[in-house]
């Protein structure tokens, strides 16, 4: 998932256009920035902010467009999280052309919802797995509470169908896969993490999780956007951590139960 999957046409204004009538023209499409032609055919030549616009004509409020306002249109979505930490938009170039503008807006577009979908539900799996590994032959059980037991048991029942390969614990809870791990001291000293910060990290991407599952419009919304950033930022640091000492344990010959490796 890259720019290209979720950019808008960047909508341009006549430089000599009356500013007035191009406010009026942005506000109807609600849009907050626009770019500025000299011609119809012409490059972008700058831009104009839709609240500055007044009296006298566009390019009366043209503003230089800095490189740090560009953005490849190949640029990875995980990339344009960190450039809107820092400004409100970006523009998208195709090689050499500004052909497209993206804002945080943008990151409720299904290509986006989808990676972090993704994302969220690769981790639940390497919880697993290391679940599996720090409390083998299910001795995870017996740190569970009888009812938290129960409800896994019945979404178990009700998940399993023709599925054989189903366990219990898929079937638990998010918090109950973090607090397993957190209350492990092999599996925190392996990640050199305190049981504060995991359970903080864990708490914070099922929010995004949640957030997902169950917003139509903005995942962003209740997520301060610093946190939703450093959030994925983290995630996916967990994620690439977790493989590498996945792939040494298994180069040292050591006993790992990988619920991550395909039977193809």
């Amino acid at each position: 998932v890259n720019a290209k999957s979720i950019y808008e046409p960047l909508l341009c204004c006549p430089a000599d256009s009356r500013a007035d009538h191009a406010k009026d023209a942005l506000n109807i499409r609600e849009f907050d920035v626009a770019g500025v032609k000299e011609t119809e055919s012409g490059e972008v030549i700058g831009y104009v902010i839709t609240n500055e616009l007044a009296g006298g004509n566009v390019k009366e409020y043209l503003k230089v467009i800095n490189p740090y306002l560009l953005i490849s249109d190949s640029t990875p979505i995980a990339d344009i999280f960190a450039v809107l930490s820092k400004r409100d938009f970006a523009f998208v170039l195709y090689g050499k052309h500004i052909i497209g503008i993206i804002t945080k807006a943008d990151i409720n577009k299904p290509p986006v919802r989808i990676y972090l979908f993704g994302m969220i539900s690769l981790f639940e799996m390497h919880l697993n797995s290391w679940i599996s590994h720090f409390y083998p032959r299910d001795s995870w059980e017996h740190k569970i509470s009888d009812n938290r037991i129960k409800d896994a048991q019945d979404i178990y029942e009700k998940r399993k169908g023709n599925n054989q390969d189903l366990s219990l614990l898929e079937c638990l809870q998010f918090c109950d896969k973090r607090d397993l791990l957190a209350k492990s001291e092999n599996f925190r000293k392996k990640f050199d993490i305190s049981k504060e910060s995991f359970d903080s990290f864990v708490k914070r991407v099922e929010k995004i999780r949640n957030e997902l599952a169950h917003s139509q419009n903005s995942i962003i919304s209740n997520i301060e956007w610093s946190v939703f950033v450093e959030t994925v930022s983290h995630l996916e640091d967990f994620l690439i951590k977790s493989d590498s000492k996945v792939e040494q344990m298994a180069a040292d010959g050591n006993d790992f139960v990988d619920l991550l490796v395909s039977s193809v």
